[in-house]
Parts: C-alpha cells; structure tokens; sequence
C-alpha cells in the first residue's frame, strides 16, 4: 500500500509542476504583449528602452523557469528559487515606490475613471490593493518554492 501513496504522490507532483510549466511559459507570452508597457520601477514610471528590457528580463526568465520545470532539470530547480527572490525584490520596489505606484494605476485605469469611481474604488483603495495583491503573489511564489523544496525528487528523478 505505501508503494501505491509514493507513486501517487510522484504523479501529483508532475501534474503540479507541468502545470505550473505552461502558465509560466503563458506568462512569458502575455508579457510578451505588454513589452511596450511603462513599469514602476525604482519610484519612477519609466517606459522605453527600460520597460522593454524589464518587460524582457521576465519574459527570459519565466520562459526559461517554464522550460526548466516542463523538463525536470537540475537548473529548473535552483531557477525557482533565484525568481522567487527576484519577483519578491521587485514586488518589494513596487510596494516602496508609491508615487510611481500611483502614477501606474492612473495610466492603468485611463478612461474608466467614471467606472471605478461609481463602484466605489478611489486611488487610495486602488492602491491599496495593488500593494496585498504584490504581497499575496510575492507569498504565492514562496509556497510554490516552498513545494518545489519538498518535491525536489521530481527533479533528481527526471520527472518521471
């Protein structure tokens, strides 16, 4: 019967992390969309020739964890932890960069104003929830790389 749990236990972990595989490489494509977007970075909003290599750093860096966890590899591994590290410092300069924060959300919401404001959102809710929601994600990110820690064996196994 233990034999039936460890094999059941191995399967779940390859349909989590195959999962996880696609809509990292499903992220990296929707950033791919947004590479002309401004970003906040480092309490400016900046566009151009920064917000393309940022939009292009994650795009690397979620196609390559994608890649890496798809195919079991050793680097895949050691690349959950190096992003999680990375998303949770840029999240973190997001929740410190206030004024650029804010300036983001305008541009975000430009031109339906009138349909947050009748729904009750003003700036400050708005960017209060733009903060939980980089600490939730930031948090999400260390569970997965807390479950990838505990199933390191999907990736010394080959996945299989």
């Amino acid at each position: 019967m233990k034999d039936v749990t460890v094999k059941l236990d191995k399967k779940n972990s390859r349909f989590v992390f195959r999962t996880s595989a696609i809509l990292l490489i499903a992220s990296a494509l929707l950033e791919l969309l947004s590479i002309t977007d401004e970003v906040p970075l480092f309490n400016e909003l900046r566009g151009g020739v920064a917000a393309g290599i940022y939009h292009l750093a994650y795009i690397a860096l979620f196609l390559a964890l994608g890649i890496g966890i798809w195919g079991a590899k050793k680097w895949g591994y050691v690349l959950v932890f190096v992003t999680t590290v990375i998303y949770t410092l840029d999240s973190l300069q997001y929740i410190l960069s206030q004024q650029a924060v804010a300036g983001y959300i305008k541009t975000q919401i430009s031109g339906y104003e009138s349909v947050f404001e009748s729904l009750g959102f003003n700036a400050d809710l708005l960017m209060q929830l733009f903060v939980l929601t980089n600490i939730l994600v930031s948090f999400c990110w260390w569970g997965f790389a807390l479950y990838t820690y505990w199933r390191r064996d999907y990736f010394t196994n080959t996945g299989a």
